[in-house]
């Protein structure tokens, strides 16, 4: 992941003379984590893989100015932030202090801590199962390629002896390391004679095109992703239950760390967070003990109680609102017929046999069903294309979402939803402005990386049907698309340029993205802030960030 701080600028965001109004009692608690509250200030978030630790900085820097937001939106790997976010919300010792409600300051600088300690749990488990699935696949994958190199399965391949490369690549996905995380539909495919004339072509591009989000042709759509997104699952919600505070966690040790180091961590990225010095120890330290305490209790005794058996429409203190693209109809019943064809051998190429029409392609949504029922009603009356898209998936587990939205196609297959409808993955809806107005938000910014719709989604859109009439209405910066109203809606953008840097460069990338120009406009000059940002302009006039500031962007060819 990346970093390097943007050069901030002089501008203060001061109140202006028309600003909220809020009752004594907003004022002196901490109201954003009250279950039912109304959504107040949401943030919407652009999902981008492995970058995840992008997310909980940006979103550590807005809550420390902004207050504590009680609405999110967002899909693919923002999915994952909004489990964990809301998982913060959810421990009590996040907003108590003493004996007493916190403070919306202190509120503030409690659950913005502990959303830079995110990068801190990488770091204190940095070989544990749960860190290798939410900051490290990049590491373990580039190991398991070097093993493959080291067995020549490309010659073979290229020899056309396929039997042998399907029987090394067996031999290489049974290595302990790998097995735990690796899609038990890859060894069925290589464990079948009758599929190696392509079982092992396929399995090898699963692992070399891993991470890179390349769209070669329609075969990623069928063939099975690298990735056991079941197994990963279960360790995105091993995180989230240490952040709900869920036995085995040490919820006494978690409250006197944010007693001691919340305060003096304001304004702080983790990495000097971690170096305040207390009478227990520096922050950074006791934060390894109390997850390294976690660690060790739950690989040894399974938590009774999971974040992932709950239901992502129960009563907790956020409003969300996680997305995944869905085919439906005629869509869904031809990638069923294709994909039955593809594991007979039959669907050598993928573009021919699988060409479903756009109109059944469609935006969805998790989330409870006021909120999804408002969203369909469109009481903004939006009248963008992404908008008419829009479909309820109802309120499902947490399973279900995680193994839908983040398992993009390339690090997984289409994926069939309990109702017959397929996920198609989470990039249908990076900019989720729109549709938290329509959920009654009163004011949102946008988690945003500046640059033009991502490559990636608008050639996955292209081939499931979509025309450059369709691209034009989506995606075109340069035109009043779905892309341009949701940046202009936003009330703030918090512009992050997370693009620049390499995979490797999860701390350079988390110190950028903490450190972002924030583009403001009234709406969210008219929030009283708990704190003064620095870097606050009203124009980045940087593309993506600053409406109808096109770069470039074609239609995918």
């Amino acid at each position: 992941m990346r970093i390097s701080p943007l050069l901030r600028g002089a501008l203060l965001l001061t109140v202006v003379a028309g600003c909220q109004t809020t009752t004594a009692d907003e004022d002196a608690t901490l109201d954003p984590v009250k279950v039912g509250a109304a959504p107040g200030l949401c943030v919407a978030v652009r999902g981008n893989g492995h970058y995840i630790v992008t997310h909980f900085a940006s979103m550590a820097r807005i809550v420390e100015h902004y207050g504590v937001p009680n609405g999110m939106a967002g899909g693919s790997s923002g999915s994952i932030t909004q489990l964990v976010y809301e998982s913060i919300l959810m421990n009590p010792v996040v907003r108590t202090c003493g004996n007493r409600a916190c403070t919306k300051e202190e509120g503030s600088a409690r659950v913005a801590l502990t959303l830079k300690s995110l990068q801190g749990y990488g770091e204190a488990l940095a070989q544990s199962d749960e860190v290798v699935a939410i900051t490290d696949l990049v590491r373990l994958v580039g190991k398991l390629r070097s093993e493959v190199e080291l067995r020549n399965v490309d010659g073979l391949l290229a020899s056309d002896d396929t039997a042998t490369a399907a029987a090394k690549l067996k031999e290489v996905l049974a290595i302990p390391e790998f097995r735990d995380i690796v899609n038990p539909e890859i060894t069925e495919l290589l464990a079948s004679p009758a599929r190696a004339s392509f079982a092992a072509r396929d399995v090898q591009k699963s692992i070399t095109t891993l991470g890179a989000f390349s769209v070669d042709d329609n075969r990623l759509f069928f063939r099975p992703g690298l990735l056991n997104w079941n197994a990963l699952a279960a360790l995105f919600g091993r995180v989230a239950g240490f952040y709900a505070g869920y036995a085995p966690a040490d919820t006494a040790a978690f409250k006197a760390w944010l007693d001691d180091c919340a305060p003096p961590s304001v304004g702080k990225p983790w990495v000097d967070a971690a170096r305040i010095g207390t009478k227990s120890g520096t922050c950074g330290q006791r934060f390894i003990d109390v997850t390294t305490r976690y660690r060790d209790a739950v690989r040894a005794t399974p938590p009774a109680k999971s974040r992932l058996d709950e239901r992502v429409d129960a009563a907790t203190p956020l409003t969300k609102l996680i997305s995944t693209s869905v085919l439906e109809g005629d869509a869904a019943a031809a990638y069923k017929t294709a994909r039955a064809e593809y594991l007979a051998g039959k669907y050598p190429t993928g573009d021919v046999a699988f060409s479903p029409r756009f109109e059944s392609v469609k935006v969805g949504y998790w989330g409870r069903s006021a909120d999804l029922e408002r969203l369909k009603a469109n009481p903004k009356g939006f009248d963008d294309l992404k908008t008419q898209k829009m479909t309820p998936l109802g309120g499902g587990p947490w399973k279900e979402v995680l193994t839908a939205s983040p398992a993009e196609p390339g690090l997984s297959r289409f994926v069939e939803l309990p109702d017959g409808r397929v996920s198609a993955g989470g990039w249908s809806d990076l900019a989720p402005v729109l549709a938290l107005r329509n959920v009654g938000c009163k004011t949102v910014v946008y988690v945003q990386r500046e640059g033009d719709e991502s490559g990636f989604a608008t050639k996955i859109a292209k081939r499931v049907g979509m025309d450059q009439a369709a691209w034009e209405k989506l995606y075109d910066l340069s035109k009043e698309s779905s892309y341009t109203r949701s940046v202009r809606e936003a009330d703030g953008v918090w512009c992050t340029n997370w693009n620049a840097f390499g995979d490797a460069q999860q701390k350079e990338m988390a110190l950028d993205s903490f450190g972002a120009p924030l583009e403001v406009r009234a709406g969210l000059k008219a929030v009283r802030p708990v704190r003064v940002y620095a870097n606050v302009t009203e124009k980045t006039g940087k593309v993506g960030c600053t409406p109808l500031v096109s770069g470039g962007a074609v239609f995918p060819q």
